[in-house]
């Protein structure tokens, strides 16, 4: 047994040495190239009563169920901005809270005057027949992968790794994800801000400045024309919104903002090119964050 000892001995200490190696090595070699596609979300996405809206049938339910899930989110994120909205006519932020508000809303200035005269363009609410149309199309009727598992019914990227979902079609030299939220409340919050801060929407601001101005009931037809940056479809993106707001009865419609136009084959959407990446559209959903619209995941998502 003696005479055995050091064979033993040199066995234990072998075996040791191969364990300790295969337990540093991932540490010191760090994650594999399949380990860094496969981020795991750092965010943990709250649980939420949601519908299964793919398992709603027929189509014409499943749409009216999607709508009346969306309209309590949309009704609250509005009647939030109309109250910061009457604050801001009232003149009550403090200096300390109109630079805040200039640096959300991106407003360049530190004078109060010209603050807040270009957040009375910014914060306004938005139809809701606009929002649940492009929530719609972005989010397949809520059907996405990405409006399941991470409650983004608008398609924003973020870039930062854990942050969101990796896109199953993202090819290697990508690193973009697509932002989890915690709640759909959080989406319809974030995209709202979107639309209110971006330089790519200044359009859309523009004509709710208008209607407001004439005192009109905002229409989601006539703002929609502002969404030509939201898509790399461009002009076609902003008639299929037009479209399924005027197919689903979703705004009342007196002066014709919502009818077809016919958009030339030849057209192209040029200025998208020159404000945001090629494929696809750039947007910012929040304060520090810089992100931009991808494709769905959808399921095959029922007509308009």
């Amino acid at each position: 047994m003696s005479r055995h000892l050091p064979l033993i001995t040199t066995t234990i200490v072998c075996l040791a040495f191969v364990v300790t190696h295969l337990a540093i090595s991932p540490l010191l070699l760090g994650p594999t190239p399949s380990a860094q596609h496969r981020t795991t979300p750092t965010l943990e996405v709250e649980p939420e009563d949601k519908p299964n809206f793919a398992a709603i049938k027929p189509v014409g339910k499943r749409k009216k169920a999607f709508f009346s899930f969306m309209d309590e989110y949309i009704s609250v994120r509005n009647q939030e901005i109309l109250a910061l909205r009457a604050r801001i006519e009232n003149n009550e932020p403090d200096q300390e809270e109109w630079l805040k508000l200039a640096k959300r809303y991106r407003v360049k200035s530190e004078d109060p005057e010209q603050i807040r005269a270009q957040l009375l363009i910014k914060v306004d609410a938005l139809p809701p027949s606009l929002v649940k149309a492009q929530a719609a199309i972005e989010s397949a009727w809520g059907t996405s992968r990405f409006a399941v598992e991470g409650n983004n019914y608008f398609g924003q990227w973020c870039f930062r790794p854990g942050c969101g979902l990796v896109p199953e079609s993202r090819s290697d030299d990508k690193d973009h994800e697509v932002r989890l939220f915690e709640s759909p409340q959080a989406s319809v919050n974030s995209y709202m801000l979107n639309l209110n801060s971006h330089r790519a929407y200044r359009q859309l601001r523009q004509a709710r400045a208008e209607q407001r101005q004439r005192q009109q009931r905002l229409n989601g037809c006539y703002l929609a024309q502002g969404l030509h940056h939201y898509s790399e479809k461009g002009a076609h993106y902003v008639e299929s919104l037009k479209k399924l707001i005027r197919v689903n009865g979703l705004e009342r419609d007196p002066s014709g903002y919502c009818a077809p136009v016919m958009i030339a084959e030849e057209e192209t959407d040029s200025s998208a090119t020159t404000e945001q990446p090629k494929n696809p559209e750039e947007v910012a959903v929040d304060d520090s964050q810089g992100l931009v619209t991808p494709n769905p995941e959808p399921a095959s998502p029922p007509s308009s």
